[in-house]
């Protein structure tokens, strides 16, 4: 076996780094992830009343979700009128867990406390200054 040998020489420059600062994102401009969320479940209520889709089940399919969490988009068309507003509007930003504590309760006489209780105690830790006015749009 004939074996052959190259030899290269190889130089690497070397620099020093400036310490560079991460660019902060813009604020995002546009609806929230949540507003998103509740603006496709009305869209697929209306696809599914409208017969463009079989029910949950083929909207999971055709999403690529699973029947439990298109279950747990489309359940936020049941939330009280005023909460959808004020998620819709990005006057509250609550998270998924919220807004399932929240659907525990029927009505939406029961659900609107709920919903302040709930984004009170997120409000609380964000500590912004829109939310009291989101506050007093659910209570009208």
């Amino acid at each position: 076996m004939n074996s052959t040998t190259v030899k290269m020489k190889v130089s690497f420059r070397t620099c020093q780094r400036q310490d560079v600062q991460p660019k902060q994102r813009p604020k995002a401009i546009g609806p929230t992830a949540i507003a998103r969320r509740l603006a496709l479940a009305h869209h697929i209520e209306a696809m599914i009343a409208n017969g463009e889709l079989a029910g949950l089940a083929d909207a999971a399919k055709r999403l690529g979700l699973t029947r439990a969490r298109m279950t747990q988009i489309a359940d936020m068309t049941l939330l009280a009128p005023q909460i959808q507003s004020a998620i819709a509007l990005g006057e509250v930003r609550p998270n998924d867990r919220q807004l399932r504590d929240v659907l525990k309760h029927a009505t939406w006489d029961e659900q609107r406390p709920v919903f302040e209780r709930e984004t009170d105690s997120q409000q609380r830790r964000r500590d912004s200054a829109s939310y009291p006015q989101a506050l007093g749009r659910l209570s009208s």
